[in-house]
């Protein structure tokens, strides 16, 4: 273990560190969120912190098993109060999470565990979803990585709406090597890597539909669950729209009370399509950095939550 400041240590994280690794992402984030507007209160409570993970607990399940790098600080007390996780996907290193306790902020333990979470010279790419807010944003841009394009949440009840399109849509089993090597095929050529054990996740947690376009494969789809919907990626940009009609039509059948796109602003074809849909944008907004322009953002959308890419 290595002694960062006077009262912190910095550490691999364990399995049972998880919850409180946890607890340290909500009590960060939600400060920010109520600065937005987002949501009314900056505290949060033991009960609000049970009902925020048990939509969340697959996603950071998944990230804890699959990460590249996973540590926490622990002050003198025992208290976990930082939090970094990184994900590698072929040669791409993508910070997921980056969190400090606010008692323990501006105190050298957010800059301890970028280093080891997010080391320079790793893989051949590195990128980041991250907030705006300008401490973090200033220590993001210091290592390595650019802003690229901001997100935003496209938020609406969804509705029926018949798609414009020559596509034929392929709802993909929820589990098997062909559904993940058809959308890793698409991945490969919008983001310049294969994610098959991302993909492997999400086909156990929404559904999912492989576009085709006279036989060949076109884009692909992850739909509704719990509000959240992506991510969605098409060859040829134009095909978004009717990938987008597609999982809010899905949604709209099953009685889906709200849908959230997760989409970067570059996309400039999905953002036409939602806002003529009334699409609203939420007040959250964050920025993708990484160190070149080697994803093909405008035709795709993040995955919700957008923890990664």
């Amino acid at each position: 273990m290595l002694a960062d400041t006077v009262s912190t240590t910095i550490r691999p994280a364990e399995p049972a560190d998880m919850r409180a690794a946890f607890a340290v992402f909500r009590r960060s984030l939600v400060p920010y969120l109520h600065r937005l507007g987002v949501v009314d209160s900056p505290d949060v409570t033991d009960a609000q912190l049970d009902e925020a993970w048990v939509p969340r607990s697959p996603w950071i399940e998944h990230l804890w098993r699959t990460a590249a790098e996973n540590w926490v600080a622990i002050d003198d007390d025992g208290r976990l109060v930082g939090w970094a996780l990184s994900v590698q996907r072929g040669g791409v290193l993508e910070l997921a999470m980056f969190f400090v306790d606010p008692t323990t902020q501006s105190k050298g333990v957010g800059k301890a565990l970028l280093e080891r979470a997010f080391p320079m010279g790793r893989g051949p790419h590195r990128s980041i979803i991250a907030t705006r807010d300008p401490r973090a944003m200033s220590r993001y841009l210091r290592a390595g990585v650019r802003f690229i394009t901001s997100i935003v949440d496209f938020e609406a009840k969804p509705r029926m709406v018949t798609p414009d399109t020559d596509l034929v849509f392929e709802r993909l089993e929820p589990a098997g090597p062909a559904s993940i090597d058809l959308i890793a095929g698409v991945e490969a050529e919008l983001l310049g890597h294969r994610r098959e054990v991302d993909t492997a996740f999400l086909l156990t947690q929404r559904p999912a539909w492989i576009a085709r376009r006279a036989g060949a494969v076109a884009g692909f789809a992850f739909g509704y669950e719990n509000e959240l919907t992506g991510p969605i990626g098409a060859l040829d940009p134009g095909d978004i729209p009717a990938l987008l009609d597609l999982v809010e039509n899905d949604a709209a059948e099953r009685g889906a009370p709200n849908l959230y796109f997760s989409t970067p602003l570059d996309n400039h074809t999905a953002v036409e399509h939602l806002l003529a849909r009334s699409y609203t944008i939420d007040p959250f907004v964050a920025s993708l950095l990484a160190d070149s322009r080697w994803l093909k953002t405008d035709r795709w959308v993040h995955t919700g939550i957008s923890y990664i890419v």
